[in-house]
């Protein structure tokens, strides 16, 4: 293998790396592009303020499903201390 092979080799490589480096910023612009598309479409909408709110709702109903599965609902403390006071007038012979 000869000092010139070698060379052509590497210059080989380095353009490979160029091409590739090129044509991944090319496909980055082209979602880049289609993402604002998309997004003055959205903002292009009459109904956005509605589809803002239901959004808002939907992220509020799901975040109260998941915290009711991992921590299970406590009972109020006014609920308990009106419970015992019932439980309480119950069992006194004054009631």
């Amino acid at each position: 293998m000869s000092a010139g092979d070698s060379a052509g080799k590497h210059a080989d490589r380095g353009a490979e790396a160029v091409q590739l480096l090129a044509g991944m910023v090319d496909f980055g612009l082209e979602q880049a592009e289609g993402l604002l598309r998309r997004a003055r479409g959205v903002l292009g909408r009459s109904d956005l303020h509605e589809m803002v709110a239901d959004g808002h709702e939907e992220l509020r109903v799901r975040g109260e499903l998941l915290l009711g599965r991992l921590a299970p609902a406590s009972e109020s403390h006014l609920e308990a201390v009106v419970r015992r006071a019932a439980a309480s007038r119950q069992s006194s012979p004054d009631a």
